[in-house]
């Protein structure tokens, strides 16, 4: 198991309807460990085992969600 750690930047997110949209969907994801989703500096962070996820998934499921994914 090789857990890593990722930070994005999402343009698009600024309530809190949308951070705890993203939060539960990445949570959802097998792999994933934890999320942090920080609307102040609109970072979404997430701890995951890179054996089980990548990172373009991680990704596309925040985009899938309508976000903007810098």
């Amino acid at each position: 198991m090789e857990t890593q750690h990722i930070v994005f930047n999402v343009e698009n997110m600024n309530c809190e309807s949308c951070r705890q949209k993203i939060q539960s969907s990445l949570s959802q994801l097998n792999g994933i460990y934890q999320v942090i989703v920080d609307l102040n500096t609109k970072h979404v962070a997430a701890e995951y085992d890179e054996e089980r996820l990548d990172i373009s998934t991680i990704k596309g499921t925040i985009e899938d969600l309508g976000y903007k994914v810098k």
